[in-house]
């Protein structure tokens, strides 16, 4: 099941250093008056050098630990590991720079700030040093120390546009209403200029302070400018209607809503944007407002350069918001995707456990957090949770179809096929449904009916590749219908040549039909774009003991025999490399 998300369209976060040069600049100043070369031994009787040395090699280990955790992005062991070296070196700009930066990341929010406090001490300026000490103001409801911090924000670059919004909003709270939209108004311009299509969001914002003042009418004149007939920015689309239910105009909430993409459920949208219409005083958003407005605003200035960024903001929204006794979605989703990318399970655990089931964000959320159940050989706990929100709390072919998956991948394809028509009569244009029902019949001795399914699926997608491979491998298997079969593979293999299981699949039925000659070619370029398939290793070996070549056999042989996991499976390999192949399959 392909799920849209958010990050989607964008590259993979660069949130770590260039390993070499920053290793070489850090290394090279660790202190700036002392300099450490770890190899060098203190003279005998020094020792003060002695334990210098022993600091030496303290501080080369955890920067060599926090290096590890920071290239392997986890943010939380690197924060850990540059704060001991800094504890050791406490002057050193990198250090100082890379200990704020994982702090921040990791949502230590005060431990950032702090770190930049100290930073200031030393006439060193940190890159998004400030974000931290105006989030703790914010939270504080200390606005004139948002205010007079903001002054700051708006000079620092990477700062700039945060600082226009925490302006805006200490404004709003001084009862500088009208200047505070004047600021807003500012950053639009700001954006504009910058290259970037500001108007929706700003819009949003704008709309936010006159719904805080009750002031309905300006509001829905805001969100009467924007337009969303052509975006497919999800968080815009959620926005613009959370904006409209807490002005009193639900239908346009939920008709705006309609246009969410099919990862989204609409049943929690609906009871949502309930709740939203029926909140009783929206003037305690503010802290709310901002803090989505962060991550939002983060979202809509995203670019190659300040994509490392947004994982920072997600976790300065919802510090604020979290402070303030608000889930703050938005946030948590992102910062879901980014633990589900590092195959963080406790970090996608945590984040999905804040969303709260009656969101926009739930659903998509959930798919995330079970694909990560799958990916830890969870499979039952996965099962068992999908049940019981199919069941109990929500009607939704997304996480049908899901549930189906969960158990033809277990092997339990009578369950799947029950799940899978499910899905197909309620979303009967869904080629790839018929595709995966064909595979659970054909498993279950089903060929009529895994025959029909194949052709429904094509019907729909004639470039289905999946089911053309599918299809012509197992009539290759089986030894019929092979003409047919090499024309499906062949359409599958165009349409995806760097796919090795399709090359494989042709070159699998070439050899069915006679042609050793031609099948050994396209095995063995399959042997090349999907070198771990234990398959592929065994019909190539099958292939060159028919060509005479049982060395070559023997070898690849020996390959699938150590990739295959089944037993079964090996004790029949290890037949082939001890005996060949029978005279009948030769």
């Amino acid at each position: 099941m392909k799920v849209i998300r958010i990050l989607d369209l964008l590259t993979k976060p660069g949130r770590i250093f260039l390993l070499c040069a920053f290793f070489m600049t850090s290394c090279q100043q660790v202190s700036a008056d002392k300099p450490i070369d770890v190899l060098e031994k203190p003279a005998r009787g020094e020792g003060q050098n002695a334990v210098y040395s022993d600091n030496a090699q303290n501080l080369f280990g955890y920067y060599l630990r926090a290096l590890y955790a920071q290239t392997n992005e986890d943010v939380k062991s690197a924060a850990k590991f540059y704060t001991e070296s800094l504890a050791i070196d406490k002057t050193n700009p990198e250090l100082l720079q890379a200990s704020f930066s994982n702090l921040y990341a990791a949502g230590r929010i005060i431990a950032a700030a702090e770190i930049a406090q100290q930073a200031e001490s030393l006439n060193q300026n940190l890159r998004m040093g400030i974000e931290p000490a105006l989030a703790i103001a914010a939270r504080d409801a200390d606005w004139e120390a948002v205010l007079a911090l903001s002054e700051s924000a708006i000079i620092e670059g990477s700062s700039q546009h945060l600082g226009f919004l925490f302006r805006a909003w200490a404004m709003y709270n001084l009862g500088q209403n009208s200047a505070a939209i004047n600021v807003l108004e500012s950053l639009s311009k700001l954006l504009d200029e910058q290259g970037y299509s500001s108007s929706n969001f700003i819009n949003v914002f704008i709309a936010q302070l006159y719904i805080l003042k009750n002031d309905y009418p300006l509001a829905l004149t805001q969100l009467a400018e924007i337009s969303l007939d052509k975006t497919s920015n999800q968080e815009l689309i959620i926005a613009t209607a959370e904006a409209y239910a807490l002005a009193g105009k639900l239908n346009i909430a939920r008709k705006l809503a309609q246009n969410l993409s099919v990862n989204y459920n609409q049943e929690e949208v609906r009871s949502w944007l309930e709740q939203r219409f029926n909140a009783k005083s929206p003037q305690n958003y503010e802290n709310y407002f901002l803090a989505q407005s962060i991550v939002h605003l983060s979202l809509f200035t995203l670019t190659e350069e300040t994509i490392s960024y947004l994982g920072h903001r997600s976790q300065l929204g919802l510090f604020i918001a979290n402070s303030n006794g608000f889930a703050l979605p938005a946030a948590s989703f992102i910062l879901l995707q980014l633990a589900d990318q590092q195959n963080d399970f406790q970090g996608t655990n945590f984040y999905f456990s804040s969303i709260p089931e009656a969101n926009p964000h739930f659903q998509i959320s959930l798919v995330l957090y079970l694909y990560q159940l799958r990916q830890h050989r969870e499979t039952a706990d996965a099962i068992k949770l999908l049940q019981t929100y199919l069941v109990e709390k929500t009607n939704s072919p997304i996480l049908e179809e899901m549930l189906a998956d969960f158990y033809r991948i277990e092997k339990e394809c009578h369950n799947a096929i029950v799940r899978y028509e499910n899905v197909a009569r309620e979303k009967p244009r869904l080629a790839d449904i018929h595709r995966k029902l064909g595979m659970c019949y054909e498993q279950t001795d089903q060929p009529h009916k895994a025959e029909a399914a194949f052709a429904k699926a094509l019907e729909l997608n004639p470039n289905d590749s999946g089911a053309l491979n599918y299809l012509g491998y197992w009539w290759a298997d089986e030894g019929r219908n092979l003409e047919e079969a090499i024309e499906l593979i062949t359409r599958a293999v165009e349409l995806h040549p760097d796919n090795g299981y399709y090359a494989d699949s042709l070159g699998w039925i070439y050899f069915k039909i006679g042609e050793a000659d031609k099948a050994v070619i396209w095995l063995e370029h399959a042997i090349q774009l999907a070198p771990d398939d234990a398959v592929i290793h065994d019909h190539l070996s099958d292939v060159y003991w028919h060509l005479g070549r049982p060395l070559e056999a023997r070898y690849k042989w020996q390959f699938a025999h150590e990739m295959y996991s089944n037993e079964a499976t090996r004790k029949v390999v290890s037949e082939k490399i001890k005996f060949g192949l029978p005279p009948a399959l030769d």
